[in-house]
């Protein structure tokens, strides 16, 4: 009960800030922007779009939402209620996830695009949602306004986002395997690219070995920096 409560408080917290009506313009205009473009182009340009809507936005805007709370004394007053830390997250983490796979879905789905893989791109959709909120949590958490946020979090984005070079057959290593974002890309891609099963295998192992360590991470620096902030 307390999670659900505490879950949509953060929605109703996302509608009265703008998020919502934000993702809604944006995805408009990634559906007209796919519409009018040759069909040559249309799955490329999903997968770019998703890309930067599942893991930029997404490590934007939770950072902004923390921040926000914070910044309105919301979690102080919060971590006086029953509400327990894991479930304050959970409800942070859902919310998103809930945010950003109906804008990826509405996309693809406007856009009027599919594939035998479809199964394999929800599993990337969700997993990528979750660990770019993770991401943004791991910074947020210590991060005392948004320029802070900005500052400690554009580094380590810029560099994780280097896969993206690899796609766009600029530049390829074997390194970036190791990276979250090689394996958002492939399982975003699998609508146009027919990868190799042992591909998307370890894009959804690699994934889900991210959130383990992201989880840990998260939970460690808000107990920390949040409940417990000394």
């Amino acid at each position: 009960m307390r999670l659900l409560a505490a879950l949509r408080q953060d929605i109703r917290f996302q509608f009265r800030h703008g998020f919502y009506y934000v993702y809604a313009i944006l995805t408009v205009l990634y559906i007209i922007t796919l519409k009018i473009l040759p069909a040559t182009l249309t799955y490329p340009t999903l997968t770019i779009i998703l890309f930067t809507d599942v893991c930029t936005l997404g490590f934007t805007f939770i950072g902004a939402i923390v921040l926000l709370e914070r910044g309105q004394n919301l979690t102080e007053s919060l971590f006086v209620t029953p509400l327990r830390l894991h479930e304050y997250l959970l409800a942070k983490i859902l919310s998103f996830l809930l945010l950003s796979c109906a804008s990826a879905f509405i996309i693809m789905l406007g856009a009027s695009v599919g594939g035998q893989n479809l199964s394999w791109f929800v599993f990337g959709v969700v997993l990528s949602a979750l660990i770019y909120t993770l991401f943004g949590l791991v910074f947020a958490a210590k991060a005392r306004h948004v320029n802070d946020y900005f500052v400690k979090s554009l580094g380590i984005g810029l560099l994780i986002s280097l896969p993206i070079l690899a796609y766009l057959n600029l530049f390829d290593t074997q390194i970036f395997y190791l990276f979250p974002t090689r394996a958002t890309l492939i399982l975003l891609d699998v609508l146009d690219h027919d990868y190799s099963l042992s591909e998307k295998m370890f894009s959804v192992a690699s994934l889900l070995v991210w959130f383990s360590i992201l989880s840990g991470l998260v939970y460690k620096r808000f107990d920390k920096h949040v409940r417990h902030p000394g």
